[in-house]
């Protein structure tokens, strides 16, 4: 679910829900992936599977820990290996899963770049984690300079999984 965007910025294609059965396994292995547009200069990441194969997040529920992240190839847009992971979250670690969502943007190309998870570079890391303890402001990287953070398009989530 989605709100309508401002007029400028809509959801696209790439939109995208899925179930997850929190009961049916030990971790949430949350995979992030990231893309970039040589084309449009512009990031897109993914953490959940999309209308598009070529730009889908392997995030499922299991009972062993997944270790390498898997995105789809991306197409024309080159998948960015430093910024895309996996987390893989224990379900019973904590009564909440507190979803961070982490925006940057970079004025030289009006980009947007949003994480929720950690990543090779910590300066875009979101602190996307389970806890008895429900956060209350998100968890972020300051961005590397040319990609500054924004709090206004930035939040926590904490949702309650037992």
């Amino acid at each position: 679910m989605c709100g309508p965007g401002d007029g400028r910025y809509e959801p696209n294609v790439y939109t995208a829900a899925e179930p997850y059965d929190l009961t049916s396994g030990r971790y949430l292995n949350l995979h992030q992936c990231m893309f970039w547009s040589d084309f449009d200069l512009d990031h897109l990441t993914t953490v959940v599977g999309t209308t598009d194969v070529k730009f889908v997040a392997g995030t499922d529920v299991s009972d062993t820990r997944d270790t390498a992240v898997s995105c789809g190839g991306g197409g024309t847009d080159h998948p960015i290996p430093l910024l895309s992971s996996v987390t893989p979250l224990e379900l019973t670690a904590g009564r909440y899963l507190n979803l961070h969502q982490c925006m940057y943007y970079f004025d030289g190309y009006r980009d947007h770049l949003t994480t929720f998870g950690p990543s090779g570079d910590g300066r875009f890391n979101a602190g996307t984690n389970i806890s008895n303890t429900p956060d209350t402001k998100p968890s972020c990287g300051q961005g590397d300079g040319r990609y500054q953070f924004v709090p206004i398009l930035s939040g926590v989530k904490a949702l309650l999984i037992h």
